[in-house]
């Protein structure tokens, strides 16, 4: 009797004990992996004009959640920019955070462009590295326009009679990072126009491309005068281009030297010299005749 009851007691002990090994919760599930991942800049500038650094800074936030302690691995990459760190590993106690600051870096004179940075996260539970959780965030890279501009003159010197038409020549030059708006100006017109001169700009504004060039002419008409004399003069034509970027203040100018030289004849030009040319040949024929 007292064998059988043994033998009860011990089935019933080896019942209780796979029941509560049964009901017993996960050690998983104890341990869930809870994490945040984020940037306290969501957009990031940077000034690439030559002289400037090309780098721009922001930083990256990960906090534990969860009631594990975690490894979370983060890798960064933007297209076009460099991004350091490009990898982070930390350890992080349940309730910890930490910052890192992340920054990018782009090469003088890079093309304006904007770069979306993405961060993939992935967390594991440390002891076990198990409970795998992925996330991800991001910012942006702009990389900021700049205007740089450069002009020059096709003839430098011309010599040129008086009371004649030319067209002066000049070269626009956009030396920035994209497309501009340049703005055209003679900026002593006033002075050449109270000499005599007529000036006149083919536009008030081109749109080059970045690292493109565009002709500006400019057409010119020399003194006439008002009576017969002799010119001997040198004026000068001074070119300048400008941006019209917001913010941009790039200007540049250039000069060009004007040889005004030769005999003054008020009002001539071909009408008047087929018509003086006429009275002259009637004149001649008339005498002949009386002859």
């Amino acid at each position: 009797m007292a064998t059988r009851i043994s033998k009860a007691v011990l089935l019933a002990t080896l019942m209780l004990g796979t029941a509560l090994v049964m009901f017993s919760p996960p050690a998983e599930a104890q341990a869930a992996v809870a994490y945040s991942i984020s940037f306290t800049n969501g957009q990031v500038t940077l000034d690439v004009r030559p002289g400037a650094s090309g780098v721009g800074c922001t930083e990256m936030v990960v906090t534990n959640e969860g009631q594990a302690t975690i490894d979370v691995d983060v890798a960064l990459s933007g297209g076009g920019v460099t991004i350091s760190p490009g990898a982070v590993s930390v350890t992080l106690a349940p309730g910890g955070s930490i910052t890192v600051p992340i920054c990018a870096l782009a090469l003088t004179r890079s093309s304006y462009k904007t770069v979306q940075v993405s961060a993939l996260a992935s967390g594991r539970e440390t002891n076990t590295q198990l409970n795998q959780v992925n996330k991800n965030a991001g910012f942006a890279v702009i990389v900021e326009q700049y205007a740089r501009l450069s002009v020059q003159a096709t003839q430098p010197f011309q010599r040129i009679g008086p009371g004649k038409e030319f067209v002066l020549t000049f070269t626009a030059v956009n030396n920035g990072n994209y497309q501009d708006t340049v703005a055209i100006e003679v900026l002593n017109q006033k002075d050449l126009e109270d000499a005599g001169f007529t000036v006149a700009l083919a536009a008030a504004q081109y749109q080059i491309d970045a690292a493109g060039e565009q002709p500006v002419q400019l057409t010119l008409a020399t003194p006439r005068g008002t009576v017969v004399g002799w010119s001997n003069e040198y004026h000068t034509v001074i070119m300048q281009v400008s941006t019209t970027l917001q913010g941009e203040s790039e200007a540049r100018s250039v000069t060009a030297t004007l040889w005004v030289r030769g005999v003054f004849l008020p009002g001539f030009d071909p009408i008047f010299t087929i018509f003086a040319l006429g009275i002259v040949a009637s004149a001649l024929a008339r005498s002949r005749r009386e002859d």
